[in-house]
């Protein structure tokens, strides 16, 4: 299976952040739920206590939906049988989020499509907080060249901290990169980190292992990454 993962910020005029995430969450991803095409979606609201905090999220949630094949993805999108509930999707989308297109775009932007690798597997509860990275490769470095070495030694680097639970990678396929319009694919990678709570990913940011996490990211991503941090609330299963 392939996984899209899109974050999103919130419409500047439309809502409170709170009525957003409470609208995003009981209406318009339910919503996107009910294509068949969607195998499963989890919904993550950037927490509010990580809002002025440092780092500070660049988006307000995110999305993960999970497909057959990218040909599922795509004739999700164009296919007539579901067209009507693709063209409600889009217009509830366009009324909740950012989706201005003055430029630049890349603060209001950022997705993946690509395949699962579980680094480091492990138990997950609800309560749960999950760090989401979505990031691209620095210039000069080819697809392969960045997936090799987010693998391993970036990878291996971040299995060692400390209160880590679950540590996932989203590496995104090449042929991902010929979609077009909405499904267009903005960066190369997305990662996912686990853990118990708020105060625990706090504690692991003072940490020296995140300093050499941190130091590994400098060579292998371009700058800035997209960040948010919230919990997973399967909406699809």
């Amino acid at each position: 299976m392939i996984r899209l993962i899109a974050a999103a910020l919130k419409h500047p005029t439309h809502r409170t952040l709170g009525e957003f995430q409470r609208y995003w969450a009981d209406s318009h991803a339910p919503l996107c739920a009910r294509a068949a095409a969607v195998r499963r979606l989890t919904l993550h609201l950037t927490l509010g206590e990580a809002y002025g905090d440092e780092p500070a999220p660049t988006f307000d949630g995110a999305s993960i939906s999970w497909f057959d094949d990218l040909e599922a993805l795509v004739s999700h999108a164009t296919r007539p049988e579901s067209g009507a509930l693709w063209t409600t999707t889009f217009v509830d989308d366009a009324d909740l989020f950012d989706r201005a297109t003055s430029w630049p775009t890349d603060h209001r932007r950022a997705s993946v499509v690509g395949t699962e690798t579980v680094v480091l597997d492990g138990a997950t509860t609800p309560d749960m907080v999950k760090a989401i990275f979505i990031s691209s490769r620095r210039p000069g470095l080819t697809l392969d060249e960045f997936s090799t070495r987010l693998s391993a030694p970036h990878g291996a680097l971040v299995t060692e901290l400390p209160g880590l639970r679950r540590y996932v990678q989203t590496h995104a396929l090449p042929e991902s990169y010929a979609l077009t319009g909405v499904l267009a694919p903005t960066h190369d990678a997305c990662s996912e980190l686990w853990f118990d709570d708020y105060r625990a990913w706090k504690a692991t940011l003072a940490s020296r292992q995140w300093s050499a996490v941190v130091d590994s990211g400098e060579k292998l991503f371009a700058r800035p990454s997209a960040y948010l941090i919230g919990r997973e609330h399967v909406v699809k299963s």
